[in-house]
Parts: C-alpha cells; sequence; structure tokens
C-alpha cells in the first residue's frame, strides 16, 4: 500500500502582530523621551555660546577702543561705526538672539541680558571661552 504524504498549510503571515507594533511603539516612546530635551536644550546652548563669543569680540574691541581713544565708547554701536578714517573695531554690530543689543560700561565691562540671565565680560566662563 502506498501511503499518500498529507501536508498542512499554514497560512501566510502578512505584517506585524498587535504585540509586536507595541513593543515597538513602546521603544520609540522610550527613545523618545530621551533624545527630545536633549535636542532642545541644544539650541539653548547654541544661543549661549554665542553669547559667550560676542561678549569676547566685544571686549577685545573695545579694548583697542580704549588704546586708541583713552577711554571705552559709551554703546557698543560705536564700535562698529567708522570714523574719519574709515576705520571701525566691529565690522558690524553684534545682537544678542533675542535681537536686542549688548551694552558696555563706563568700566569697560560688556554685558548682555538673555533668557532671564545677563552675562558680562567678567564672568570666568565667558573669560575662558565660555
Amino acid at each position: 500500500m502506498m501511503k499518500i504524504a498529507s501536508f498542512r498549510i499554514t497560512p501566510v503571515r502578512n505584517g506585524f502582530s498587535l504585540l509586536e507594533m507595541l513593543v515597538v511603539v513602546s521603544i520609540i516612546l522610550i527613545l523618545a523621551t530621551v533624545a527630545v530635551p536633549k535636542f532642545m536644550s541644544a539650541g539653548k546652548t547654541a544661543k549661549i555660546a554665542k553669547i559667550s563669543a560676542d561678549i569676547r569680540t566685544i571686549d577685545n574691541a573695545a579694548a583697542l577702543y580704549e588704546i586708541d581713544k583713552g577711554k571705552y565708547p559709551e554703546t557698543v554701536a560705536a564700535l562698529a561705526t567708522k570714523d574719519t578714517n574709515g576705520k571701525a573695531y566691529l565690522q558690524f554690530e553684534p545682537k544678542l538672539p533675542d535681537g536686542t543689543v549688548y551694552s558696555i560700561g563706563t568700566d569697560g565691562v560688556v554685558s548682555g541680558t538673555f533668557d532671564g540671565k545677563t552675562y558680562t565680560s567678567q564672568m570666568e566662563d565667558i573669560k575662558n571661552g565660555g
């Protein structure tokens, strides 16, 4: 007698099961919870680095101005204004990230307020490069 082989036909699975989808969504949510705050703070960190660089640049230009004129400029805009010889200490007047201007005191201290905090040329982290 001859045996006839029987084959069991299993249905082809197309797609993912509900459990697999839940696991993937959970992993994505966990990664997003960790990554999003990092990305959100990166913009603020970049803005603070720009403030630090601007203050150092203005501070250096103000020091040169003081050497030439014997006093510090009254405003940062004065550093970007060309004199009678066509010389300016800055190519343009730097602005804070929110568009406001930096100020300079009679003692040459450069300062700017951004996001509720005042940054000055006397701060150690700005003197040391941010």
